[in-house]
């Protein structure tokens, strides 16, 4: 957890620097579309630090009035992030309508336009870096927040990639009307990435099913590890932050005693553990006759 926590911290820093320079950019181009660029940036500061408050809330450990922990801490923190995005995508679309019925000219691309694309660019350039470490620190320690901070840097480097390319169309082709129009785009493109942050985060709080996969491979690890056992039925997970909570029912012999069936759960429980870091397995015993045919038949 250490090092999410420090990952957490460097998302602020590598935010607020990012921020400075598009924030100079989009001064010294009074370009509508590098100002849209900017606010998004703002709003990936604002969700870097909610990530990290989120991380130390789920880092807790499960008490009296949490008995699961505070792992869902992450997904709220999810859900408010997709929400800031979609709230910033708002603010860009009625700045871009604002520009569009008073517009007014670019700066020189040779002048303030090409400086403020190349702080743009080098800025845009350290998001995709950053943006591919949080990527595999999120998906190595399941984490939802720095999941869903790295798919916000990822939509912020691919709308600054299409403002430079747009707006060194608008400056060639005498068209500062293509500047607006870049920065709806912008604002349609953000809102969908909030969108999705926010429905993924919110099947999560809701304890959506594992995919098909992980459910086969569970129900592979049951059979291979079950020798004795006559049946496994009734499988469920959900998920909470980092930490999986996974049961299900195992029909044992009626006339298997208490410790046999207790070293076939410990099997089962330790390969599953080793296959899923940080799960919590919980197997419920149940005597032959219980059996219901639609489960894992065992060998």
């Amino acid at each position: 957890m250490r090092l999410v926590l420090k990952i957490a911290l460097g998302s602020i820093a590598v935010g607020v620097l990012i921020l400075a320079a598009k924030l100079a950019a989009a001064y010294i181009s009074g370009s509508t579309a590098l100002f849209s660029d900017a606010l998004e940036t703002l709003v990936n500061v604002a969700s870097s630090v909610l990530a990290l408050y989120a991380l130390i809330v789920a880092a807790k450990p499960a008490d009296r009035e949490h008995n699961y922990g505070h792992g869902k801490a992450e997904l709220l923190s999810a859900v408010a992030t997709g929400a800031m995005i979609m709230f910033a995508a708002a603010l860009i679309f009625e700045r871009a309508i604002t520009a569009f019925l008073h517009p007014h000219g670019l700066a020189p691309l040779l002048g303030g336009l090409g400086l403020g694309l190349a702080l743009n660019a080098l800025a845009g350039m350290f998001n995709g870096v950053w943006a591919v470490v949080l990527f595999r620190v999120g998906r190595q320690s399941r984490s939802a927040a720095l999941v869903a901070d790295a798919e916000h840097l990822l939509s912020d480097l691919y709308s600054t990639g299409g403002i430079l390319v747009a707006l060194l169309a608008a400056s060639w082709l005498k068209l500062p009307v293509l500047d607006p129009l870049i920065a709806v785009f912008i604002a349609g493109q953000i809102a969908f990435m909030g969108g999705k942050t926010v429905l993924r985060s919110v099947s999560g709080l809701l304890d959506e099913a594992p995919p098909p996969e992980m459910a086969e491979r569970i129900r592979a690890l049951v059979r291979a590890h079950s020798t004795g056992a006559i049946e496994a039925h009734d499988l469920r997970m959900r998920q909470s932050g980092s930490a999986g909570f996974l049961e299900f029912h195992l029909v044992v012999p009626g006339a298997m005693t208490v410790n046999e069936a207790h070293d076939i759960c410990d099997r089962i429980e330790a390969a599953l553990e080793a296959e899923m870091q940080g799960v919590v397995v919980t197997i419920h015993i149940e005597p032959e006759g219980h059996a219901e045919n639609a489960g894992v038949l065992l060998p």
